[in-house]
């Protein structure tokens, strides 16, 4: 499943965090976890489940959702870019993923 249509079927799923909640959530577990993921992951994607805390890193999106999705299916993630403030610039943005970044230092 492609990413775009990932976003289009985690719109019409529910979660019980907002969009800030997600936001604020995987960046502080990413601030747990950033050194090492920085030091051998750098450039790749990591999507964080925000209730667990588990993380899933993949050298695109879509391989870091795949491996989220097998353990927490149908969870809400917070798509991180490592070492990046952002992933990338969405037309259109999927209030269930924070692909936005404001807790980075790059």
């Amino acid at each position: 499943m492609a990413v775009k249509e990932k976003i289009e079927r985690l719109e019409r799923q529910k979660t019980m965090h907002s969009t800030e909640e997600l936001d604020r959530l995987g960046w502080a577990r990413y601030e747990e976890i950033k050194e090492e993921l920085e030091a051998k992951h750098h450039g790749e994607y990591v999507v964080i489940e925000v209730d667990s805390g588990d993380y899933f890193v993949g050298k695109t999106a879509e391989e870091a959702f795949q491996q989220a999705e097998k353990v927490h299916p149908d969870k809400a993630f917070c798509l991180i870019r490592v070492g990046y403030k952002a992933v990338h610039n969405l037309k259109r943005h999927d209030p269930r993923i924070c692909d936005w970044g404001t807790g980075s230092d790059n």
